[in-house]
């Protein structure tokens, strides 16, 4: 029972800089980036909202991207925020912080997930 209530509490997490990302047709994992903070910080690092999604500057390539054969190389399309599946988060900046949970939709038909809050 314990490993559930671990395994809960690290999905509802607060996501900073240096998250860990994974894109269901990327080739490698990512990394989400906050080049300037919204001057909140968790252990030392800046704290994400749902608006963090802005491809290169947040969310770096995932490799190639699995689309097509032979893959591109990825490029994210993230034209909406994050969708956090809890929506009792606070606020951040106007927007909802991030946690863990959250999933980004890519345009090029990617699904992107936060596999590590980035707080370890």
């Amino acid at each position: 029972m314990e490993n559930v209530l671990e395994s809960n509490a690290k999905l509802s997490e607060y996501v900073v800089d240096g998250a860990t990302l994974e894109c269901t047709l990327g080739t490698v994992k990512s990394t989400l980036k906050m080049p300037l903070s919204h001057g909140i910080f968790l252990k030392d690092k800046a704290q994400c909202n749902v608006g963090d999604r802005i491809p290169i500057k947040n969310i770096l390539p995932f490799g190639n991207c699995n689309i097509t054969s032979p893959p591109p190389p990825c490029i994210p399309a993230t034209l909406l925020p994050w969708i956090n599946k809890k929506d009792t988060t606070l606020s951040l900046n106007e927007q909802k912080a991030l946690i863990q949970n959250a999933i980004c939709f890519c345009s090029i038909g990617g699904i992107i997930t936060i596999e590590d809050s980035g707080q370890e």
